[in-house]
């Protein structure tokens, strides 16, 4: 990866993702997300965006992401419960991980993204940075 390829981004991207959140970890109770920067190239690490929602009454949860023009370019999709276990194998947990991965559906450029998450009436909103 190279990081002088887009020093703005990165700037951008640094500004924007406080310390505390690249790889927080959920506490009771709380929806946060799991890291604000991707680097989507295959290697395994931080390839996608997640989003780990407190959910306990099992609602429905959906997932969005926007350009900052405020164009939806992508659903998040649902990879896993709080078991661990895929949601396919497994039908209730208190935490969802919301997915995002930016090479699924189209390509998408390095640059700065919006999330929205929405668990009953709570909605969650921050920014995403795709680095390439």
């Amino acid at each position: 990866m190279k990081l002088n390829a887009h020093p703005l981004v990165l700037l951008a991207a640094l500004a924007l993702a406080p310390a505390a959140a690249f790889c927080a970890a959920s506490s009771l109770g709380h929806s946060i997300p799991l890291n604000k920067l991707v680097t989507p190239n295959g290697d395994k690490r931080n390839d996608t965006f997640i989003f780990r929602c407190y959910n306990p009454k099992d609602s429905a949860v959906e997932g969005k992401i926007f350009n900052m023009a405020g164009v939806e370019v992508a659903a998040m999709r649902l990879k896993q419960r709080s078991t661990g276990i895929p949601a396919a194998q497994y039908t209730y947990g208190e935490y969802y991980d919301m997915e995002w991965d930016p090479n699924a559906g189209g390509h998408k450029p390095g640059g700065i993204y919006l999330y929205q998450v929405r668990v009953e009436t709570a909605v969650y909103k921050g920014t995403v940075a795709v680095i390439r």
